[in-house]
C-alpha cells in the first residue's frame, strides 16, 4: 500500500465519521430545561395587585411571560406580603443598624378553559439592608430591599410556572 492510498483511506474514514455525526445530530434540538414562556406559545394573565410590592412582583411576571393578553390560556392568582425586621443592634441607643426584608408570594396557576389548578405554591426571598440614622435614607433602603426581593420572588415563580406548562 502506497502512502497516497493510506492518506486517502484516512481521509475517507474522517469524511464518513463526519457524515455519520451530522446525521445523528440532525434530530437534536436545544431547549431550555424548564421549557419556554413566550407570547406565541402560551399566555398567562396575572391577578390585579393590591400593594406596591405585589405590583412589583406582578410587573416582573407579566414582562417575563411576554406581556399581558386578554385571551390568556392560564391565570396566575397572586398574593404577596413583605416584612422588614432588624438584625444587628448597634449604636448608642441600641438601634438596629442592619435589617432583612422578606417578600413572600403565594400563587395558584389555573387553566382558564377548565378551571383546573395546575400548580400552587409559595416562594420567599430575602434582601439585606443597612439602616442609617437618617429617616429618609432608612425608608429608601427599605424600598430598595423590597425591590430586590420582589425581583427574586418573581423569577422563582416564573421558573415554577414554566416547569408546569406544556412545551
Amino acid at each position: 500500500m502506497s502512502s497516497f492510498e493510506a492518506v486517502e483511506q484516512r481521509w475517507m474514514a474522517k469524511a464518513a465519521a463526519l457524515a455519520l455525526g451530522a446525521v445523528l445530530l440532525a434530530g437534536c434540538q436545544a431547549q431550555p430545561l424548564y421549557g419556554s414562556i413566550s407570547a406565541q406559545d402560551r399566555s398567562v394573565t396575572v391577578s390585579v395587585a393590591d400593594s406596591r410590592v405585589e405590583q412589583l412582583v406582578r410587573n416582573n411576571l407579566v414582562l417575563g411571560f411576554g406581556g399581558e393578553r386578554t385571551d390568556a390560556d392560564y391565570r396566575l392568582d397572586l398574593s404577596v406580603s413583605s416584612s422588614t425586621a432588624g438584625l444587628l443592634p448597634g449604636g448608642i441607643d441600641n438601634e438596629f443598624s442592619a435589617a432583612r426584608t422578606t417578600v413572600t408570594a403565594s400563587y395558584t396557576l389555573i387553566t382558564v378553559a377548565t378551571g383546573e389548578t395546575l400548580k400552587s405554591g409559595s416562594r420567599a426571598a430575602d434582601a439585606q439592608l443597612d439602616l442609617p440614622s437618617q429617616h429618609f435614607a432608612q425608608e429608601r433602603a427599605k424600598l430598595e430591599a423590597e425591590n430586590r426581593a420582589a425581583r427574586a420572588v418573581a423569577a422563582m415563580i416564573q421558573a415554577d410556572v414554566a416547569s408546569v406548562l406544556p412545551r
